[in-house]
């Protein structure tokens, strides 16, 4: 049987645009609790922000700063950032729409529990929820990249 040498090459590309997405070194276990407890600070900053100006505007400080370093280190653990926007390699969009579904649903109940019921709960809820969504959107895109690995295997 012959093989189409334009078709293996096409192959060939669309696996090497995919690798940022589908090769990759594990998240670290503690990723899940540090972006819960970094989306709880920018939550309970909301809290400060009318009778404690000068606290809020530190906190921010801290935060953004620990998300450059993050950010940093992460590029480098990971080797690239691939996008969610852009290039996604096939069969990866519905799961990348479900994370954006559940981090509005997220930010929705943060919010209504932030003037429902005070930023302190807000933050608390905000440190569960981001915990967790991010722990079921790793367990997600896992899933995702493990069905693109196998079709362009």
């Amino acid at each position: 049987m012959e093989t189409n040498p334009d078709q293996d090459l096409l192959r060939e590309l669309e696996r090497a645009e995919a690798a940022p997405y589908v090769d990759y070194p594990p998240t670290p276990a503690w990723y899940f609790p540090a972006a819960g407890a970094w989306f709880a600070g920018i939550t309970g900053m909301q809290g400060l922000t009318e009778d404690h100006l000068p606290s809020a505007l530190v906190l921010l400080v801290v935060l953004i700063g620990a998300l450059g370093t993050f950010c940093a280190w992460y590029a480098g653990y990971r080797g690239a950032m691939p996008s969610m926007l852009r290039r996604a390699p096939r069969g990866m969009g519905p799961m990348f729409a479900l994370y954006f579904v559940g981090a509005a649903l997220i930010f929705g109940a943060v919010w209504t529990t932030g003037h429902a019921a005070g930023w302190g709960w807000a933050s608390a809820l905000m440190f569960v929820l981001a915990t967790t969504g991010l722990w079921l959107h790793e367990k997600s895109y896992g899933a995702a990249a493990a069905r693109v690995r196998e079709r362009l295997s």
